[in-house]
């Protein structure tokens, strides 16, 4: 038996042992089987990417929990993500209206900053969001948070650098 042939039979055996009681697992969470179904594709798809790692798995339903925690955690901000953009295009004027294809970028643009933003801690997050989108000062920024001038320069600049980081990394 090849080693491609025994990942495939490795594959089949784990997503056959555990893919239904993965999707219960997900619905209890999600409240919706259809999603449920999409997010466990998703996490053996996951898996599949990276054959090595079934054949290592000491607990294949506490890693796949996992994979699908994550997933459906990105699933919900994503969601919330798109409430908030109709919303704010509820209270727009319709003079004011982008066209479906600029809706489109800008979501997906919506999308890459909180992804962006979700590799930060909560305080480093919540700073950067004062400062960039509330126009508040650091010195303001440091008062509502309890916080010193320090903590939130060091703040905004790893902000700022994970931004520049993930936005230049693709050119090296």
């Amino acid at each position: 038996m090849t080693s491609q042939t025994a990942n495939s039979v490795g594959f089949n055996t784990l997503y056959q042992e555990h893919h239904e009681w993965l999707v219960r697992w997900i619905a209890r969470r999600t409240y919706n089987r259809d999603n449920a179904q999409d997010i466990a594709q998703d996490t053996f798809i996951r898996l599949l990417s990276k054959p090595a790692v079934y054949h290592e798995i000491r607990s294949p339903r506490a890693w796949l929990t996992k994979v699908a925690g994550n997933l459906v955690t990105d699933d919900i901000r994503r969601k919330i993500l798109e409430e908030n953009y109709v919303a704010y295009l509820e209270s727009m004027p319709e003079t004011a209206y982008f066209s479906p294809e600029e809706q489109f970028q800008l979501l997906k643009l919506l999308e890459q900053i909180d992804s962006l933003l979700s590799s930060l801690r909560s305080i480093e997050k919540k700073a950067f969001l004062m400062v960039r989108l509330d126009g508040l000062s650091y010195k303001e920024v440091a008062s509502q948070l309890g916080v010193s001038l320090s903590s939130i320069e060091k703040y905004i600049a790893k902000a700022m650098f994970e931004c520049y980081t993930l936005t230049y990394s693709d050119l090296e």
